[in-house]
């Protein structure tokens, strides 16, 4: 039985990154992976107020992989993520301002 390299089966797609994340985008580049940048604008972030916190980015992340569906060529494979921050169990909006 032969071992695949990690990352060997992605190397038959494109990337797309969902996300003008800064992070994101190093990690990306950090695995020396090839990407383009697609966004789509007026993605709903919106969730379920029944929903844990710790649940919140999945339910996000494939609500915003579902509004890619449609624009996706069959050789391309998309990334999507969100980021929840939490304190005693209380979810935190996105910051307003960089302060």
């Amino acid at each position: 039985m032969q071992k695949m390299k990690p990352l060997e089966n992605i190397q038959h797609y494109k990337i797309v990154l969902a996300s003008n994340s800064p992070r994101r985008k190093e990690l990306l580049s950090g695995l020396n992976l090839e990407y383009t940048v697609r966004v789509l604008p007026d993605i709903d972030e919106s969730y379920p107020d029944t929903l844990k916190g710790e649940e919140i980015p999945m339910y996000i992340s494939r609500e915003k992989a579902e509004a890619y569906r449609n624009s996706m060529a069959e050789d391309e494979l998309i990334i999507t993520a969100d980021t929840v921050v939490c304190i005693n169990e209380k979810v935190l909006g996105k910051p307003r301002t960089l302060e």
